[in-house]
């Protein structure tokens, strides 16, 4: 995973195929990645034995809670409440 310039806690992977984004907040944790990067993901969290929350996926119908916000997907693009 590459640091951001701008955020030491923004990290960016993209190696081959495999994608993603992860951003780190003091007690949420937001990532964006193809099936593949999320995959790989709870196999290191596993190996590690790290205790995480459940993962939740944003959808048109499910909303998310991140950083005391609602982050919601419409039609065409994700907003931030």
């Amino acid at each position: 995973m590459t640091t951001s310039i701008f955020d030491p806690y923004f990290l960016i992977i993209t190696m081959g195929t495999l994608f993603g984004i992860v951003g780190m907040q003091t007690n949420n944790i937001i990532i964006l990645g193809d099936d593949q990067f999320l995959a790989l993901k709870e196999d290191e969290l596993v190996k590690a034995n790290l205790m995480v929350k459940l993962k939740e996926k944003l959808s048109l119908t499910i909303l998310l809670l991140f950083n005391g916000c609602i982050l919601f997907l419409n039609k065409d693009s994700i907003a931030l409440r």
